[in-house]
C-alpha cells in the first residue's frame, strides 16, 4: 500500500485510496457496527505507513483528529479519526495540537449520514468559528474518510483561522467522483 496525494480546500490530502471495495467496507463496518478491533486495525496500518512513506515528506508542528460528532461518539464510544491519531503519534515524533487549542474546532451535533452534498457544506459553514489568531505552523488533520470534504474544509478553515500556515490532511479514503 502507498498514499495516495490529492488537494482538497487547497491543502495537500493524503489518503490510502478511493472510498470503494474492501476499503469501504472495513471503515463503514467500523462506523456503522462499532466494531473497534478493526477500527485499530486500520489506525495501525495507517500509522505504519506515516512512519515509512509520509514521516519524509511532511513534519507538521502539531496532528490533530477532526471533532467526531457527538451522535456517532454516543453511539460507537470512541472515534476512528482519534485512533488514527493516538497511533500516529505513537509511531512518530510529532505532537498533539493541545486541548485549549482544540476547543476552537468545532463538531457537529448530529451525524451527516444521509445529507446530501448541499446540505454538508451549508451545515460546516455554519460551524466554522473565527478567532484571534493564536498559533502559526503547520498542522496535519487526521479524518477517516473523505466524501464531500465539508467536515476538512471546516477544519481547514478553522486552523487557518488560529493562524496555521500549512495545514495537511489525511485520511483512510476519499470518495472518487466517476
Amino acid at each position: 500500500m502507498k498514499w495516495n496525494c490529492s488537494r482538497l480546500c487547497g491543502c495537500t490530502l493524503w489518503t490510502l485510496g478511493p472510498y470503494d471495495g474492501l476499503l469501504r467496507k472495513a471503515i463503514s463496518t467500523v462506523k456503522t457496527q462499532g466494531h473497534k478491533a478493526l477500527g485499530r486495525e486500520l489506525s495501525e496500518i495507517a500509522s505504519s505507513l506515516v512512519k515509512s512513506r509520509l514521516v519524509q515528506k511532511i513534519s507538521p508542528d502539531y496532528v490533530m483528529a477532526v471533532p467526531s460528532s457527538h451522535q456517532g461518539q454516543r453511539f460507537r464510544g470512541f472515534s476512528l479519526p482519534k485512533m488514527m491519531e493516538d497511533r500516529i503519534l505513537e509511531v512518530t515524533d510529532w505532537v498533539a495540537l493541545p486541548q485549549s487549542l482544540r476547543r476552537a474546532f468545532k463538531s457537529a451535533n448530529k451525524s451527516s449520514r444521509g445529507l446530501s452534498k448541499e446540505d454538508r457544506i451549508t451545515r460546516s459553514k455554519s460551524l466554522v468559528q473565527r478567532t484571534e489568531t493564536l498559533v502559526c505552523g503547520s498542522i496535519l488533520i487526521v479524518d477517516d474518510v473523505v466524501t464531500t470534504g465539508s467536515t476538512l474544509n471546516r477544519c481547514v478553515e478553522q486552523a487557518q483561522g488560529l493562524g496555521f500556515q500549512e495545514v495537511t490532511c489525511l485520511a483512510l479514503a476519499e470518495l472518487v467522483a466517476d
